[in-house]
């Protein structure tokens, strides 16, 4: 049997901005297999990304509620000790996201922002050493010349390759959890397909868990094992990919799948 991963229990989100409260998740439920990608798919603002940050511990502390549990490895990521949570960031849970250009920082070169985690987490491991991850894992992502782009500002990297950077940057501390949050949105659809093939290769070689969260079902159909759909804060439905797009029980996924284009030749 599986190990699991991650079990998000009864989880919920409510924002304390305003005069009224706005609870933006609700009754969250779902698990993550050891070596499973779960693909969770939703239109903007249903909850998705927002579930996301949560489970990375990204959320801002002040005016905001959080309710039920988010078990990581079986210990509690809602109430545990924010030095204990800030060790397992970065290093056992990682996160890929959106648009590289803001992620990366554009004053620093790429070898160094690779390198973060591995500075941070293990700072028993040399500088020799550190440097000799980062061009393994730059080298992994595909680049075609490890050693140039370590060296290179992000500015002087394409969107694609800004993509792989972040990918080697996630992975370089072999988390247990990677969490992509609509990290293809900003490419082209050859850099997307690149990118997919890219996580689904690391997934099988390094049996990584992948928590991969999009919009596109196309995307999600290509690499999920099991699917969420997501609709105003809530799952209206889960299951395993077949099921979800074979044979979908609610009629917002089914209007989902409906709208994806179909493209005649």
């Amino acid at each position: 049997m599986a190990e699991t991963i991650l079990e998000v229990k009864d989880f919920g989100i409510e924002f304390h901005d305003h005069d009224r409260p706005e609870r933006v998740v609700e009754h969250v439920n779902f698990t993550l297999q050891k070596g499973e990608i779960l693909g969770i798919v939703g239109e903007s603002g249903s909850g998705k990304s927002m579930s996301a940050l949560a489970i990375a511990g990204l959320l801002p502390r002040k005016k905001l509620k959080k309710e039920g549990q988010i078990l990581f490895l079986g210990e509690d990521l809602m109430t545990m000790e924010r030095h204990k949570l800030r060790c397992l960031q970065g290093d056992e849970i990682s996160m890929i996201f959106q648009e590289p250009m803001t992620a990366l920082n554009p004053t620093m070169k790429i070898g160094k922002q690779v390198e973060e985690a591995l500075r941070i987490h293990h700072p028993e491991i040399s500088a020799e050493e550190r440097k000799k991850r980062a061009l393994t894992w730059l080298k992994n992502v595909e680049m075609d010349d490890p050693e140039r782009v370590y060296e290179a500002y992000p500015h002087e990297l394409s969107g694609g390759m800004r993509q792989r950077v972040m990918i080697a940057a996630a992975m370089v501390g072999n988390p247990q959890l990677l969490i992509a949050d609509e990290c293809t949105t900003a490419l082209d659809v050859t850099v997307q397909a690149q990118i997919i093939r890219l996580l689904l290769e690391i997934n099988k070689t390094e049996q990584v868990s992948v928590l991969f969260i999009s919009h596109d079902l196309s995307l999600i159909r290509q690499i999920s094992h099991r699917v969420i759909v997501m609709q105003l804060g809530h799952i209206v439905e889960q299951g395993d990919v077949e099921q979800i797009f074979n044979h979908p029980q609610e009629e917002y996924t089914k209007k989902l799948i409906a709208a994806i284009p179909q493209v005649e030749l």
